[in-house]
């Protein structure tokens, strides 16, 4: 596993207490150390009705506990994470206080930590075959629509739509809230900066209102494919991480 588990260089794209790693998918189950895996994880990749998305799961999974294990000084087999109210997965007592999340699309899997920030991320393959527009409603609020969405669909704003996707779900994830909490409840500028705070799109809804505390960093790495990071912080102390982690890459 450890070959094709790579950490991306933050050079001053995200804090340097944030680790951003890389996972290249195995084409088979080659490689996935499955043996690390609980009953319950093993159980919900057997879920999985599609042999690769089953490959997936567990590739990821045995990854994030590999990282965990480092991180911590402990068999990743030892480790015990239990499920939150929206599906994150979190490390039990006593080894709390680390904040991570995944995400595995296509033939990429991204995964954050951080000692000292809440973390979320997503990463999503532009499909050209996708009929995005189907889902502009369900993803984008009416501002963002009238601001980017214009005239016939081009790949641009397929692009953009993913860029919007992406960081809402990163967003949400990293606050503690569902998807289906709201990918409306947050404004975001996907023609704008690469790095950006969302805005509220509810602001009557306070589940909402942490959202303004984090930044989200859109990833173009990987060809066909958006990710993005997002962390809390305030600005000050996120520009002055920054900057160390342009000196430390």
């Amino acid at each position: 596993m450890r070959r094709r588990l790579v950490r991306l260089q933050a050079a001053g794209r995200w804090p340097a207490d944030v680790d951003v790693w890389h996972l290249g998918m195995p084409a088979s189950g080659a490689g996935v150390d499955a043996s690390v895996l609980d009953p319950d994880e093993l159980e919900r990749a057997a879920r999985y009705r599609r042999p690769a998305d089953r490959v997936r799961f567990a590739a990821t999974r045995s990854a994030l506990r590999e990282l965990l294990g480092d991180r911590l000084g402990v068999d990743p087999a030892s480790l015990r994470l239990t499920t939150g109210r929206h599906g994150r997965p979190e490390l039990a007592h006593p080894h709390g206080g680390l904040s991570f999340n995944v995400s595995h699309a296509g033939e990429h899997a991204l995964i954050a930590i951080s000692q000292k920030r809440r973390v979320g991320v997503d990463i999503e393959r532009i499909d050209p075959g996708l009929d995005w527009r189907a889902l502009v409603d369900l993803v984008c609020t009416a501002d963002e629509q009238r601001r980017w969405i214009t005239g016939p669909a081009t790949p641009l704003q397929r692009e953009q739509f993913f860029r919007c996707w992406t960081a809402k779900e990163a967003l949400l994830k990293a606050v503690g809230l569902g998807i289906a909490d709201g990918l409306r409840a947050l404004v975001i500028d996907p023609a704008g900066d690469d790095m950006q705070r969302p805005s509220p799109g509810l602001p009557e809804d306070r589940r909402f209102a942490d959202a303004a505390n984090f930044l989200c960093r859109w990833l173009t790495d990987f060809a066909g494919y958006v990710g993005c990071v997002a962390f809390d912080g305030p600005a000050e102390s996120v520009a002055s991480s920054t900057r160390s982690a342009i000196s430390a890459d």
